[in-house]
């Protein structure tokens, strides 16, 4: 039996708690009480008042979620990595090469037939990626697409599975100025290529104004530092689907119009070195 939506929420909040940044006393409140916030935002609060009167109660309950679980492999270890919008990863250290295991928010408390159609829609997600920058090799990762019983309380959720990368992760974007972005492109053959190739790919999906790269996303795009050699990795398959945005995210828009603006200034610079 799925849980309520809320408390999936909660037990959700509870299992990203020890990655969260820590509230206020008034967020808090402004956020438990104040029924126009969103449920995660609301889940969210509601853990943080838990730690205030039980200091790092949820940071506990988190690892008991995901070390108590029936994922269907034998993993010497788990650990919860990182956290978006949309899902929470997870570092999973198996006797091969190391995974990074993704569980999206958007399955917590459906039925099977809802989890199985979010599963879907990633996997479309991940195809027309996959269709945009799969002509640059190693750019976007690979990833596999499923159905699992996972935490908490071992409920359907959709997750997928690609190589976790080590190596020490930036964000082009968020992590660079324009020049220090510019210098390594100087510096690095195979990250200018990328880059460029990155680049012409997304301007030309911005200019057909349907639907494009989701590069708002932090480290949707990763730089990645492997003792000295760089690599451009795309490790999240977010879309932009401008009719979508333009109608309940209007203020969104703006956003990815300077962020284009200023990709389209480093592809030029790019392709001048």
């Amino acid at each position: 039996m799925n849980l309520p939506p809320i408390v999936s929420k909660i037990c959700y909040a509870i299992l990203l708690s020890p990655l969260q940044a820590k509230q206020t006393t008034f967020a808090r409140s402004d956020s438990t009480l104040y029924p126009y916030k969103s449920r995660y935002k609301r889940a969210i609060s509601v853990v943080s008042l838990v730690d205030r009167v039980i200091p790092r109660a949820s940071d506990r309950l988190s690892r008991l979620m995901y070390k108590n679980n029936r994922f269907p492999w034998s993993a010497v270890d788990i650990d919860l990595a990182a956290f978006g919008s949309g899902t929470a990863v997870f570092k999973v250290n198996g006797e091969g090469d190391d995974k990074a295991l993704r569980i999206y928010r958007k399955s917590l408390g459906k039925s099977l037939r809802g989890v199985l159609e979010i599963a879907r829609y990633y996997k479309r997600n991940y195809e027309t990626v996959l269709s945009w920058y799969g002509g640059s090799v190693g750019l976007v990762l690979p990833m596999d697409f499923l159905v699992l019983c996972g935490p908490p309380f071992s409920n359907p959720v959709a997750a997928s599975l690609q190589p976790y990368i080590h190596g020490h992760k930036q964000d082009p974007f968020n992590d660079f100025s324009d020049d220090e972005l510019v210098g390594l492109l100087q510096r690095n053959e195979t990250i200018r290529e990328q880059f460029i190739y990155f680049a012409r790919q997304t301007t030309g999906q911005w200019q057909g104004q349907k639907t494009c790269f989701d590069l708002l996303g932090n480290q949707n795009l990763m730089l990645v530092n492997q003792g000295g050699n760089y690599r451009l990795c795309i490790a999240d398959v977010g879309i932009f689907d401008f009719d979508v945005i333009a109608k309940q995210y209007p203020e969104k828009r703006e956003k990815i119009k300077h962020r284009m603006d200023r990709l389209a200034s480093l592809y030029e610079m790019a392709k001048g070195i």
